[in-house]
């Protein structure tokens, strides 16, 4: 088989898997315990008619539609293919991917060896995915996504893909070494959060970040590991305040999810830990050292960030 042939299986199977994740992420939040089921038939959200097979096809069935649904001619939020696109692109990247465990897909041959970690790499960024959405747009991490997946990494993954999750180099069986590199992740991931969110809450009288984000970062540490948890911890905090200050100076709107912002730093991580750590640990401070416009362009920034910060605040104390 040619080498595209796998590429657009994988995308595929990413673009179906996005479809079931459009359904998770309408249908995980509802308020009516009833509308929470999982499985049955997709009905139209506005009249609520059956959607028929054809028009729940990945991509195809909404530009089929021309963005309307067939029973009601509604318009159908484009968010819908996006996240199947999304799903498609992120599948066929965890398939290519040079990490730790190698390539599922190289020279033209799949690795049969590395199909399982592949899985829980195509696992992990799903649930990614669907927790970024839910935060977006109901500012939750649900507990029926990051529970489970806070026990997948040290338990099922640790024994079917041992060295997933990193290893500690304890002597004793890959198995256990991986339970214990897992369990250390989730450990890391969910502390840190949690000392951010005590803090917070004793500094400002509210809470600073949501017990969500708590568990959806030890989540996060148990596939990625301790030192893959602080490397998103801190691309997330980053990412949410750049994030954050724009979207106050366009919208005014002073909170944000911080989900979005730490999946995005996960994917980062999964897919360029070492060029992250080559670059803060040895290109940044060799350029800092030799270039001599380092320092006005590291001012220049700092005050320009300076600025921003200001503006924000003035906003949020006039809608205040």
């Amino acid at each position: 088989m040619a080498f595209p042939a796998y590429e657009l299986a994988a995308a595929g199977f990413g673009a179906c898997i996005g479809s079931f994740l459009n359904v998770v992420i309408y249908r995980l939040p509802q308020e009516d315990p009833t509308k929470r089921s999982l499985g049955g038939r997709s009905h139209c959200p506005q009249c609520r008619a059956q959607i028929s097979w054809r028009d729940n096809i990945p991509v195809m069935g909404w530009l089929l539609l021309r963005g309307r649904s067939r029973c009601c001619k509604q318009r159908i939020s484009i968010r819908y293919p996006l996240v199947e696109l999304l799903t498609a692109v992120m599948f066929v990247l965890v398939a290519l991917r040079p990490s730790a465990h190698g390539p599922l897909l190289l020279q033209g041959a799949m690795d049969a060896s590395l199909l399982l970690p592949a899985i829980f790499d195509a696992t992990f960024v799903s649930f990614l995915i669907a927790s970024s959405f839910i935060d977006w747009d109901h500012r939750i991490l649900p507990d029926a996504l990051n529970i489970p997946m806070m026990w997948l990494g040290p338990t099922l993954v640790a024994f079917l893909a041992p060295g997933y999750a990193g290893t500690l180099g304890s002597g004793l069986s890959p198995e256990f070494d991986s339970i214990l590199a897992s369990a250390l992740g989730l450990a890391v991931g969910f502390g840190s959060c949690y000392v951010v969110h005590v803090l917070g809450g004793k500094l400002f009288r509210q809470d600073a970040m949501g017990f969500g984000d708590v568990k959806f970062l030890g989540a996060i540490g148990a596939f990625l590991g301790w030192q893959g948890a602080l490397w998103t911890f801190f691309l997330g905090c980053v990412l949410g305040a750049v994030g954050g200050m724009l979207q106050q100076a366009i919208t005014r709107e002073s909170k944000i999810p911080f989900g979005p912002f730490l999946a995005i730093g996960a994917v980062l991580v999964m897919f360029f830990e070492p060029a992250l750590r080559e670059f803060v640990f040895y290109t940044w401070p060799e350029w800092q050292r030799t270039s001599p416009l380092a320092l006005p362009i590291v001012g220049g920034a700092s005050l320009v960030s300076l600025l921003a910060l200001v503006l924000v605040v003035r906003r949020g104390r006039r809608n205040g």
